[in-house]
């Protein structure tokens, strides 16, 4: 799975994702806290991992602590440890989640779920370095980089006091967002390449058609990029023939914008739909002919080159993907 959430990091042609990735590279050479916001599925933990594995620490562990489903009558002892004796049952002196990463980098995801108490011990790990164990009588120092990610308004919560106002300034020393696909939807085509080749079978794996898609493209995406690759991991389990049309597509996204209700949309809402989808397998088509040639797919289009591109990137295709195998398939 390590190398599947590396080659994903790649994953990415959209100037939002782009912009995120480069300031990313730029503050994994530091150690401030980061505080990574987005909607859930958009990759906050990728971009977490990204940061530690671009970093000095990268040879230390990365350990993610899920704060959503840490128990609150032991989460102290998780986080932070505990001595021998610390409570009833504790025989053996334990380290907490925050000494493994000793050397490395503490991801906190969903830090928003954490209580004030914990919060509060937190700051002093970030601010002074130091921890104090369950049960212990003194502090232990510990070296570790803090990123945190949540898909909750911090600020709200600070407003309402239900997140420590120190703690949110510390945490946003260096805040960056993950764009939701909604917004990036043309790198969809270089997902569905990815996530295809990922969930192979038998050495090969099967491909979508472009009127599908131009079906995934017309989604909306709540659960963004995590369930883009549900979808696809569906598609190649369940579906038998070696090219994959739009009418496999899960009910939810094939009558979401599909063919069958586009004619109860506003005129201008149809046709931008309607054109959208033969502009992407026009052009799809063309490149597959000349594979990946612009200068050529261009010319037989009876297009200049410059407008053939610019169509293009509007489309999310790429003419590299077509100069390797994988390419989506007609």
């Amino acid at each position: 799975m390590q190398d599947f959430q590396t080659d994903h990091f790649m994953v990415r042609e959209h100037p939002l994702i782009k912009d995120v990735f480069r300031l990313a590279r730029r503050v994994a050479h530091c150690d401030l806290p980061v505080n990574i916001s987005g909607e859930t599925g958009t990759g906050k933990e990728l971009l977490a991992r990204f940061i530690h594995a671009e970093s000095k620490r990268r040879k230390g562990q990365l350990v993610v602590v899920d704060c959503g489903v840490l128990a609150t009558e032991t989460a102290r002892s998780e986080l932070f440890g505990h001595v021998r004796g610390a409570f009833t049952g504790a025989h053996h002196a334990r380290r907490g989640l925050v000494a493994e990463a000793e050397g490395g980098t503490l991801f906190l995801d969903e830090v928003g779920e954490l209580d004030l108490d914990l919060q509060r011990q937190l700051l002093r790990v970030i601010q002074e370095g130091v921890f104090r164990p369950l049960g212990a009588s003194i502090m232990q120092r510990v070296n570790v980089r803090v990123i945190a990610a949540t898909h909750r308004d911090l600020a709200a919560l600070v407003n309402e006091k239900k997140f420590r106002a120190d703690l949110y300034y510390r945490l946003q020393v260096v805040p960056l967002s993950m764009p939701p696909l909604r917004a990036r939807l043309s790198d969809i085509p270089l997902l569905v390449n990815h996530f295809c080749s990922f969930y192979h079978r038998g050495g090969s794996y099967k491909v979508l058609k472009p009127c599908a898609v131009a079906g995934l493209m017309d989604y909306d995406w709540p659960g963004n990029v995590r369930e883009l690759q549900h979808e696809i991991a569906r598609l190649q389990v369940m579906v038998d023939e070696e090219q994959i049309d739009e009418t496999f597509l899960a009910h939810r996204i094939r009558n979401k914008k599909g063919v069958e209700d586009v004619y109860d949309l506003p005129f201008k809402e149809a046709r931008r739909l309607q054109l959208q989808k033969f502009m992407y397998e026009y052009l799809h088509r063309q490149l597959l002919r000349n594979q990946g040639n612009v200068t050529l797919a261009a010319k037989e289009s009876g297009l200049g080159r410059q407008y053939f591109q610019m169509r293009m990137a509007e489309c999310g295709l790429y003419s590299k993907a077509y100069k390797r195998k994988g390419a989506i398939a007609d």
